[in-house]
């Protein structure tokens, strides 16, 4: 507590005003440029020398939000691969360009200060653009948005050769479709396009009590498919026979004294 605490928080400090000095700065792409070149350096490296051992990111276990000891990359080649920066916003595309170790929380804070978000946010702040796109994301606007991968126009990996492949519907349309849920194996990747979309100031959420299953399962079957309204809904149970199914949408107003920050 003493130690672990006081650390993390010197750690996102760190963390989150760097971000913030390269976005201003602009100087991200350019980085970017340089990074990709030597993640395919090491990659063409271990095509001449280690080509038996499988590869993976040498990311430490403890940047990781798992409990789980990644106890594999120890047998495994280490590949490098720093990229933790946003690399351009572009309003009239409505897209975002982000390096794969972004994580939630500096994405959320940079698009709301410019009016923005994206379609689906995962609300813990430590969950990375990488993890989400190669594993996978839900959150409470994914009755209508769908999941992380669905809010995602383009990827740029590294492959086995050392080459460089952009994917999207329209460019190596096959894979994709096959980097989610593809936990690395098909390359690595250096950069994802996510949509944005407008966001508003506040919030209006809405709270429904129910007092049984069925009542809980016919409010969030009702809910999650109207047609009109309902950004977001969610369901909290607090028994087997009781709980709340909240439903909320973005708004500019907020009713005087009803405002929870």
């Amino acid at each position: 507590v003493f130690f672990l605490l006081p650390a993390s928080l010197c750690f996102d400090v760190y963390y989150y005003t760097r971000s913030w000095i390269i976005f201003k700065l602009n100087s991200a792409p350019e980085h970017h440029e340089i990074r990709v070149k030597d993640v395919q350096r090491q990659v063409r490296e271990w095509n001449i020398n280690s080509e038996a051992v499988p590869m993976c990111t040498a990311r430490p276990g403890w940047q990781s939000i798992s409990f789980r000891e990644a106890a594999y990359k120890k047998a495994f080649h280490k590949i490098q691969i720093n990229m933790v920066d946003i690399l351009e916003i572009d309003t009239d595309e409505m897209t975002v360009r982000c390096e794969p170790l972004v994580t939630m929380g500096q994405l959320t804070h940079t698009l709301t200060e410019l009016g923005w978000t994206i379609p689906v946010v995962p609300e813990m702040d430590d969950l990375t653009i990488g993890g989400l796109v190669m594993g996978t994301g839900i959150e409470t606007s994914s009755h209508k948005m769908g999941l992380f991968q669905h809010i995602c126009v383009a990827y740029e990996l590294v492959v086995a050769d050392g080459s460089v492949l952009m994917c999207s519907e329209t460019e190596n349309r096959d894979l994709f479709y096959s980097v989610p849920w593809s936990y690395g194996t098909l390359g690595f990747l250096t950069a994802v396009k996510i949509k944005i979309i407008p966001a508003q100031r506040f919030v209006r959420v809405e709270y429904k009590p129910c007092y049984s299953l069925d009542d809980i399962v016919k409010t969030f079957t009702q809910e999650t498919t109207k047609v009109e309204g309902n950004q977001f809904v969610e369901g909290v149970m607090y028994s087997l026979h009781s709980g709340v199914v909240m439903t909320a949408n973005m708004c500019t107003a907020a009713h005087p004294g009803q405002v929870i920050l």
